[in-house]
């Protein structure tokens, strides 16, 4: 199985009497680690006061710097500022299959989750799960590409999805085709961008698997046709 590279979470992390918020993967091998501190340094000015910490990779070994805001009017969980490098996706992962559409939108969308812009990212992420289905839809439906790129997200879940309409409760389903007002005014805005996420985790293996069926399809196809010929 491949790494989950969507699961980027901030957790807290204790060193040197100083408490950073940092991301729960390796920005080099993506994978799931408890970091090595290494050090730290801080950065202040008559405005800033910023914290570095300096941590490795307990399995590729690789090093890399976490920034963290420590200013008087900031909050826990606001802390994290960038890491160096940036937390990405390299070739390994599930979204090399989906287009350039969505690698682009999904990417800002978790950046903005890391960055702590939780409502860019809900609706970015909502707009991501929706490319996602629709080119996996013109992927088993080809003749239909044009009424598929232009019809809503139900429809598509409706109309193209009928095996996996079942993944979405009614409550899901109001949520994906609600406004903003609404997102702000529910208690389970955070537990709905969770359940989003994790939509969107079952579709990518979704692809990844239709598309290992596919070429195993075509493989067949192939070989059977070579065996007529001789």
């Amino acid at each position: 199985m491949q790494n989950h590279e969507t699961k980027l979470k901030k957790i807290h992390y204790e060193y040197d009497n100083q408490e950073y918020i940092v991301i729960n993967k390796c920005p080099h091998c993506n994978l799931d680690i408890h970091p090595n501190p290494e050090s730290s340094h801080s950065l202040e000015n008559g405005s800033f006061k910023i914290g570095v910490i300096s941590l490795s990779c307990p399995s590729c070994k690789k090093h890399y710097f976490i920034f963290n805001d420590f200013g008087n009017e900031v909050v826990s969980s606001d802390k994290y500022l960038i890491s160096i490098p940036k937390y990405g996706f390299n070739e390994s992962s599930l979204i090399k299959n989906t287009s350039s559409t969505f690698q682009k939108l999904y990417i800002q969308s978790i950046n903005s989750e890391i960055l702590g812009y939780n409502d860019i990212a809900f609706f970015g992420f909502i707009k991501s799960l929706e490319i996602l289905l629709k080119d996996i839809a013109i992927l088993e439906h080809p003749e239909s590409e044009d009424e598929i790129l232009f019809c809503s997200l139900t429809t598509c879940l409706e109309q193209f999805h009928a095996t996996n309409i079942h993944l979405f409760s009614k409550k899901l389903l109001e949520v994906l085709k609600s406004d903003y007002l609404h997102y702000q005014k529910s208690p389970d805005f955070y537990v709905y961008t969770e359940l989003i996420k994790d939509c969107i985790d079952y579709f990518l293996l979704y692809l990844e698997l239709m598309l290992k069926t596919i070429t195993l399809n075509d493989d067949k196809k192939l070989l059977d046709r070579i065996k007529k010929e001789h």
